[in-house]
């Protein structure tokens, strides 16, 4: 639990680092952003084709 309240509070310090960014630059997206993962896709019954990506933020993790 500590561990999270440690994570939180290094994303908040993050967060007011870049809290009015006038564009969506590398820098800021290197910064906030831990990784992406990227599932194969797959088509459903109506032929839409569905892929799953997962987005986990540097310090806390991925947010549903």
């Amino acid at each position: 639990m500590e561990q999270d309240m440690i994570g939180a509070e290094k994303w908040i310090e993050l967060i007011k680092e870049y809290s009015v960014p006038k564009e969506l630059t590398a820098p800021l997206l290197n910064a906030m952003i831990e990784k992406i993962l990227i599932h194969e896709a797959a088509t459903n019954e109506g032929n839409e084709r569905i892929q799953e990506i997962e987005i986990y933020y540097r310090f806390i993790g991925k947010v549903d």
